[in-house]
C-alpha cells in the first residue's frame, strides 16, 4: 500500500492518498484547501492514477478543493445524506471569505459497500454524529481506519453545529470499541492514533449517560 498525507488551511484538515502498488490504481480522501495539486502531481510523478475522491463528510474543510479533482474528471463519492451539508453557506455562517464548492456526488457511497483498491478490501460505515452522511473506510487486512471526524487523538468531532447529532455521535463510536486494538486510526485533523490509545477514555465517556454534547 502507498500512503501519503497533505494539509491544508484553515483548520489544518488533512487529505490522504492511498494506493496500490501493483495495480498503480488510488484514491484520494477528503479535499481540503491548496492540497489537490500537489496531490496530484504526486500521483503523476509516481504513475498512480487517481480513481476516485473519497470525501468523509461534507463539511467546508474537507471539500474546498474538490473543483480541482472535478475539473480533473475524477468521480466524487460520498453519502447522499450530505447533499444538504454541501449546499449550505457555510463559509459565510463562519465569517470566511471562501467560496463554497459546487459538489456533485458522482458514487453513492452507503453503509456496507465493499470497495476494492487493488488487492485490498475497504468498507464503508456510516458513521453519523459530527454530521448526517459522515462515513469512513474500514480495511480489516491492514487494520486501518479513515475517519475523517469521527475520532481524533484525545477527542471527538463536534457535536454542537446545525446537523449534529450527539446520541447518534454516541452510537457511531460505539461500534469502533470492537474492532482490534491495534487499529490504526487517521483522522481529518491530528495525528494519527490507534484504538487502543483511545480507548481509556472513549470507553468511559460512551458508558456515562450524556457524556457526549
Amino acid at each position: 500500500m502507498i500512503f501519503q498525507r497533505w494539509t491544508g488551511p484553515p483548520a489544518d484538515t488533512h487529505t490522504y492518498l492511498l494506493a496500490d502498488e501493483k495495480s498503480r490504481e488510488a484514491w484520494a480522501i477528503d479535499a481540503p484547501l491548496q492540497t489537490a495539486a500537489v496531490l496530484l502531481e504526486y500521483a503523476r510523478r509516481e504513475s498512480l492514477e487517481v480513481r476516485m475522491l473519497v470525501l468523509t463528510h461534507g463539511h467546508f474543510d474537507h471539500i474546498l478543493d474538490v473543483p480541482r479533482y472535478q475539473e480533473a474528471g475524477i468521480p466524487v463519492a460520498a453519502h447522499p445524506h450530505e447533499r444538504a451539508i454541501f449546499d449550505a453557506p457555510q463559509t459565510e455562517l463562519f465569517g470566511l471569505s471562501y467560496a463554497m464548492p459546487a459538489v456533485t456526488i458522482d458514487k453513492p457511497l452507503e453503509e456496507g459497500d465493499l470497495l476494492q483498491l487493488g488487492t485490498q478490501a475497504w468498507t464503508v460505515w456510516h458513521v453519523p454524529g459530527h454530521s448526517p452522511g459522515h462515513i469512513l473506510l474500514y480495511g480489516a487486512e491492514a487494520s486501518v481506519l479513515f475517519g475523517g471526524d469521527l475520532l481524533f487523538h484525545g477527542g471527538y468531532g463536534r457535536v454542537d453545529l446545525p446537523g449534529t447529532d450527539a446520541a447518534q455521535m454516541s452510537a457511531s463510536l460505539r461500534r469502533l470499541l470492537a474492532l482490534p486494538a491495534e487499529t490504526r486510526i487517521y483522522p481529518g485533523h491530528g495525528p494519527d492514533t490507534t484504538l487502543a490509545a483511545e480507548r481509556p477514555w472513549l470507553a468511559p465517556l460512551l458508558g456515562t449517560p450524556g457524556g457526549l454534547g
